[in-house]
């Protein structure tokens, strides 16, 4: 189901409606919903070994899956009783995707720094401002996008920030403008774009959370989303890995087979043994959060080294693969390609080091 046309889909940049629709039959945009509420109630580890098995050989696939299910959890999370019985079903199918609003484009690594305003007019919220590098907000099933912006009053007043809460905030609304797609370098046939938002109107009851709460909330409840981050880079250089065997195994050089030169045997074997790594790592943390252990320097720990693993594991199987490697149209060059943003999504790999070493005490 994933890997037939998924060359064409990364040289085209081309979302593909029918493959998602493919995918929401077998339940994984609610795998963190309960089941009550349309979802399939699994516990972490499904949801990385999914992650995994699509990331193996397509990490667009996998990280539009991604995006919506922790988007969908955190909407069941947040969200009143009324919200989640009208929206909440859709959202664990995929019949309606709902966007994770939160990087702006003066923010970067420090999140908390929104400039995107919300101020009170009678019952309702009027937001402006603008959100960037945001996943599942221009596709055909893009409906809401779960919007954090700071409150616009004079809480600054003593030199702290402005409280931020989180919105769901409809992408037909009136105000709302959907941006052109990215030109990315990888995650090509996933769907990024920026959002504005000018005088955008949300009823009240689309707070979800707590006011001036919904920032903190989030970050607490999504600590564990670095997890499946994690797994997903595990199944890229799994994806890398199985690629470079197939090729090193059909090939000669020098008059016997590659894999007789103990250099190449050895760079599979480098590969073998930084995949391994990456994979006990993210079950490790995913096991840990399952049975109710902390896990906030586990989740940080494997998604740390799994993404710099990937990547290394993509530049050796590229390397291995010589000019083959080289090609846009190879797997392990699409691999190469998407392997770069997992040191940087759901955190760079800066910000994991300094969460490790405030774990160990350090003054960072």
């Amino acid at each position: 189901m994933v890997a037939p046309g998924v060359v064409q889909r990364d040289l085209e940049g081309r979302f593909d409606p029918d493959l998602i629709r493919e995918v929401g039959r077998l339940g994984a945009f609610g795998l963190r919903v309960p089941e009550a509420d349309g979802g399939s109630g699994a516990d972490l580890r499904s949801m990385c070994i999914a992650a995994e098995e699509f990331s193996v050989f397509d990490s667009s696939l996998a990280v539009t899956v991604h995006v919506q299910a922790i988007s969908a959890a955190l909407f069941h999370h947040l969200a009143t009783d009324d919200l989640r019985a009208e929206y909440l079903p859709a959202m664990a199918t995929g019949e309606s995707f709902c966007a994770f609003g939160l990087t702006e484009p003066t923010g970067g690594s420090d999140a908390g720094n929104i400039g995107t305003r919300a101020r009170r007019e009678g019952t309702d919220w009027v937001i402006d401002g603008a959100k960037q590098f945001i996943t599942n907000s221009g596709t055909p099933f893009s409906r809401h996008v779960i919007l954090f912006a700071a409150h616009d009053h004079d809480s600054t007043a003593a030199g702290g920030r402005a409280p931020i809460s989180a919105f769901l905030v409809p992408l037909d609304a009136p105000g709302v403008t959907v941006g052109p797609k990215y030109p990315k370098m990888g995650w090509r046939s996933s769907d990024t774009h920026p959002l504005y938002f000018d005088g955008v109107r949300v009823p009240g009851h689309h707070l979800l959370g707590q006011e001036g709460r919904g920032y903190r909330e989030a970050l607490g409840f999504l600590t564990w989303a670095r997890i499946p981050i994690a797994a997903m880079s595990a199944g890229l250089a799994r994806g890398c890995l199985e690629a470079t065997l197939e090729f090193v195994t059909s090939r000669e050089s020098f008059g016997k087979p590659l894999t007789s030169h103990q250099a190449v045997a050895f760079g599979v074997a480098d590969l073998a043994a930084m995949t391994d790594t990456a994979r006990l790592l993210t079950y490790d943390a995913a096991w840990k959060f399952d049975t109710g252990r902390p896990i906030e320097r586990e989740a940080a720990v494997s998604k740390l080294m799994a993404s710099e693993l990937a990547n290394k594991v993509a530049y050796q199987a590229s390397q291995l693969h010589g000019g083959y490697g080289f090609m846009d149209d190879s797997d392990v060059a699409r691999h190469f390609r998407d392997a770069r943003i997992l040191t940087i999504g759901e955190g760079t790999s800066e910000v994991q080091r300094m969460l490790i070493a405030r774990g160990l005490g350090l003054p960072v």
